[in-house]
């Protein structure tokens, strides 16, 4: 398990971090600590830099912990611990919105009483997906994705003391959620947060064009299977 991370949604040159952005990522990190774990089991991940030609990329430094605002390839577990930890941050928070993503709405089960118990503290908790909507979850409204949609992982939390984001899009065909792979970014960039939960509110109008709007906004970077392969069959690579 692990990741591999590229160039990312923020600009390297952006240096100055507000204030909710520095004080959100020490939460985080203090809410990861207990799913580190899932990064332990193998102790190693790999960044990955574009050379000259953006068909090509090298290996960089050995990482344990992914970088916010890189790219990265993650699977299910690297997922899910990033998701964990900004649900905690909104529990803490007791107020502002938390919109979640499921791909289909039997992966929520396991964490329905987690999210009824967010609904009775925040403003608004949402949750995507298709399939047979769950019944007796309380506050937790759900929204039935476009198709599109659902290759798509989102966690969104916005309110005026801490706003984080983690967005990754499916790159291989693996039915069981555990067998799948991920590219993506978590931030706390204040900004991009609400862009991105601008737009994402936007989907529910079910417009295509507005769905096409999204997809181009928030473009990932193009990493073909096989090279994700010949990557991690280098010797100090990790198992993705």
């Amino acid at each position: 398990m692990g990741l591999l991370s590229q160039s990312g949604p923020i600009d390297s040159v952006m240096l100055v971090k507000t204030n909710c952005e520095r004080t959100t990522n020490k939460k985080f990190k203090a809410k990861l600590k207990p799913y580190h774990h899932h990064f332990e089991r193998c102790s190693k991940a790999v960044r990955v830099h574009h050379g000259r030609s953006k068909d090509k990329v090298r290996l960089g430094d050995l990482v344990t912990i992914p970088d916010s605002d890189l790219h990265h390839v993650m699977d299910s577990e690297a997922m899910l611990a990033i998701s964990h930890a900004i649900e905690d941050i909104a529990a803490e928070e007791h107020q502002g919105e938390l919109i979640s993503t499921f791909q289909d709405f039997k992966n929520f089960l396991p964490y329905k009483n987690r999210y009824i118990g967010l609904a009775e503290e925040l403003d608004a908790v949402r949750v995507w997906g298709c399939g047979a909507v769950p019944k007796k979850c309380g506050n937790v409204d759900f929204v039935q994705a476009d198709e599109r949609l659902l290759r798509y992982w989102l966690v969104l939390f916005d309110s005026e003391p801490a706003r984080a984001v983690l967005l990754c899009k499916q790159v291989n065909r693996a039915v069981k959620f555990e067998d799948k792979k991920f590219i993506g970014f978590y931030s706390f960039n204040p900004y991009l947060v609400q862009s991105i939960r601008w737009r994402f509110n936007l989907l529910s109008c079910g417009l295509s064009r507005v769905m096409a709007h999204w997809e181009r906004s928030f473009p990932f970077p193009n990493l073909k299977m096989c090279d994700l392969d010949r990557l991690i069959r280098q010797p100090d690579a990790i198992e993705v």
